[in-house]
């Protein structure tokens, strides 16, 4: 690496270390200045693949983040002053944020980056989209989140093919884990299974297994108090539950790995559990 890249680099270091600050806070509606919800197809969709790849850099999946290089540069190339929205809250603000995520990435499209600065780089640019998101009043919702606030993963078959959907919400501030099953894809029915049945959450790169089960068989209810038990089956499932089971290891906002769902000989594949951050509490 010359001389004058490691010195750009070192800048653009400084600068994501400053911007650093926790994952994704869900935001209200954005009214923009006026009064239609403001629309920036562009961040939107750099916001998704920004986050996919910080999941691959938080779990130490560099192979995965070179990998998803080229999606992630085109996705940041395209959000530019000219896209801005003519209903954006703060364009002045925007503009100045706009000048650190083209340092960014410029900054990934090096071909010389160590691992390190790799990592930190794509650690940075999730930062600074929320900066944005916030800047031009749009709400922060992922594309992939599911109506519990959880994440939503394809379910497969043993011959690949997609029979259902399960969303996976990790609490960051306990470390407890939800998932509600449908069948087929979002917004399918719920996928009841016998009340003793038992879901697989396996992190090989951690070493470690965990095993959701239904909190009781008299009415399983989920966190609204809401009883999920039908005829005798359910769609939803808990960890630790009332198990006792140590859970403390995946506290935290930053928590991610990777981690595949089992159960009746259905897959979620591998994927990258991150948790739905709790904001005052809530």
């Amino acid at each position: 690496m010359t001389d004058s890249l490691k010195s750009g680099v070192f800048s653009l270091l400084c600068l994501c270390l400053a911007l650093i600050a926790g994952s994704c806070k869900r935001g209200g509606a954005g009214a923009g200045t006026g009064d239609e919800p403001v629309s920036w197809p562009e961040l939107t969709r750099l916001d998704e693949v920004a986050y996919r790849v910080d999941g691959f850099a938080r779990a130490g999946d560099l192979a995965s983040v070179r990998e998803s290089l080229s999606d992630l540069l085109d996705a940041g190339r395209a959000v530019t002053p000219a896209t801005i929205p003519s209903n954006a809250a703060d364009t002045q603000q925007i503009r100045t944020i706009l000048t650190d995520l083209t340092s960014l990435i410029d900054g990934l499209s090096s071909n010389e980056l160590d691992k390190e600065s790799l990592a930190t780089l794509v650690l940075g640019l999730h930062p600074v989209i929320e900066k944005l998101i916030e800047a031009v009043g749009m709400p922060h919702v992922h594309a992939n989140e599911g109506p519990n606030d959880g994440f939503l993963h394809p379910v497969f078959d043993t011959e690949g093919k997609q029979v259902g959907t399960a969303e996976i919400k990790l609490h960051d501030d306990a470390g407890d884990l939800e998932v509600w099953l449908t069948r087929g894809g979002h917004g399918g029915e719920p996928w009841r299974l016998p009340l003793d049945t038992t879901l697989e959450l396996d992190f090989p790169g951690l070493g470690q297994k965990v095993t959701l089960a239904v909190r009781d068989r008299e009415r399983n209810e989920d966190e609204s108090g809401a009883s999920t038990i039908h005829e005798g089956a359910t769609a939803y499932f808990v960890f630790p539950g009332e198990t006792g089971a140590d859970a403390s290891w995946l506290k935290g906002e930053d928590f991610a790995a990777k981690a595949e769902l089992g159960f009746a000989a259905a897959t979620t594949g591998s994927f990258v559990l991150r948790p739905h951050a709790h904001e005052d509490g809530h």
